[in-house]
């Protein structure tokens, strides 16, 4: 009995030493963390610092997070959280029944949590329908593309403790009310999915992944493509599929909020499918399509399906980081761009949106669109660049020095120059 004490307890004294000795000697390989994580730099020691206590927690924060052991530590928490309690550690991330995984906006949205009221929709879709009329009077093709989003597909799995404030009144809903006749050019893939739902004999959805499955996410590219050739004076390439590989390992982002959760153990999944796809090129024209939307479009954009079909990659990340190499590289943002120039160049825009983002129906692209596009009137126009003049803290210290040698007001400044802006646009 003693022997065995004796035993357990070096047992004991070497599992605390293992963080050392291995920080010191590199026994172990040890797989990081997944996600985005702030990288601590060690703290300066001084006598403010030292006395007030801050360094003393900054050093603990800093040799935490420095351990190389940490890692492990951290999973084995995370997954005994999750094995006893489904409890995540991950921000915005609910494990629901059966351990299908979700984020919280999309729940939100599938409850009406998010929802931004009848009047607000109304004004959003008036504004949406006034900036078509505008491109198409230059040649631009709009279209509004609703994505599907996880929680309403899989709306049988939420926890519960949700579906107790249901409501009846999503943004979903009333977008697709008021937008069905209205006039504006929509695709309603959400409601495409929902109706394939049991019928459907290959997953649209992963159940750890929050994005739509490869396979979906190339139906969606096949119908979408064949619509906008339908809409254009010429034929485009068009996809053909070749083959679909099922796979028990879950590929891309098919197992990307699993991932998030940091666990020992992988959750179990069922086999996905990834479609082989070849295109039909030949006497076909690339049209030029910006895409605005959210991280739907990564996996799309990534495919290889855009660059064989379009000719540009132009993605707007959000409708502010621009991308368009085929890679997450951010090229620009649309703050710095001559965004007028850069939409009316287009042959088609597609601005594409889950249910979980409705909240900002368009992404500002109607807001900022329609200031460019309907500035037919020219006191319009003096307004936008007095409220530009009024944010940008450089051009309004110059307005105050033009004004002090002109011997005017700054106001009067501010209007003269706005309206000079306004007469070299025209």
């Amino acid at each position: 009995m003693r022997n065995t004490l004796r035993i357990v307890f070096v047992l004991f004294i070497l599992i605390l030493l293992l963080p050392m000795l291995n920080d010191n000697l590199n026994l172990f390989k040890i797989k990081a963390l997944n996600g985005a994580f702030k990288t601590l730099s060690k703290p300066k020691l001084d006598y403010k610092t030292w006395w007030n206590g801050t360094f003393q927690d900054s050093y603990t924060e800093y040799k935490s997070q420095s351990i190389k052991f940490r890692p492990v530590f951290v999973r084995i928490n995370n997954q005994l959280d999750f094995s006893l309690f489904k409890k995540t550690n991950a921000t915005k991330l609910v494990i629901g029944k059966q351990n299908y995984l979700f984020e919280d906006n999309y729940i939100n949205a599938y409850t009406g949590k998010d929802f931004i009221g009848i009047d607000e929709i109304n004004k959003k879709v008036k504004r949406a329908i006034r900036v078509q009329q505008a491109l198409e009077n230059i040649g631009v093709d709009m279209i509004f593309v609703f994505l599907p989003g996880k929680a309403t597909y899989f709306s049988e799995f939420i926890p519960n403790r949700f579906l107790n404030s249901l409501s009846d009144s999503t943004n979903y809903k009333y977008f697709k009310e008021k937008t069905v006749n209205s006039g504006l050019n929509i695709i309603d893939y959400n409601d495409w999915f929902l109706r394939m739902k049991d019928t459907v004999n290959l997953p649209l959805y992963p159940k750890c992944g929050i994005h739509w499955s490869y396979y979906g996410m190339y139906l969606v590219a096949d119908s979408l493509i064949n619509f906008i050739d339908s809409r254009l004076s010429y034929d485009i390439p068009t996809l053909c599929l070749n083959s679909i590989e099922i796979s028990e390992e879950q590929r891309g982002t098919d197992y990307d909020i699993g991932n998030t959760l940091n666990l020992l153990f992988p959750i179990s999944t069922y086999p996905m499918p990834y479609p082989n796809i070849s295109y039909n090129t030949e006497h076909k024209q690339k049209p030029k399509v910006l895409v605005i939307g959210d991280s739907y479009y990564w996996n799309m954009y990534y495919s290889g399906i855009p660059g064989n079909v379009f000719s540009k990659l132009d993605f707007w990340y959000y409708n502010h980081n621009i991308h368009n190499d085929g890679t997450s590289t951010v090229v620009n943002t649309t703050d710095n761009i001559d965004f007028k120039s850069e939409i009316s160049k287009q042959d088609v825009i597609l601005i594409m949106q889950t249910d979980g983002g409705l909240n900002n129906f368009g992404l500002g692209f109607f807001e900022k669109a329609e200031q460019y596009l309907n500035s037919n009137s020219f006191d319009l126009r003096v307004e936008y660049y007095k409220n530009k003049i009024l944010n940008d803290i450089a051009w309004q210290n110059h307005i105050r020095e033009k004004a002090l040698k002109q011997g005017v007001s700054f106001e009067e400044m501010i209007e003269r120059d706005a309206r000079y802006m306004v007469q070299q646009e025209n």
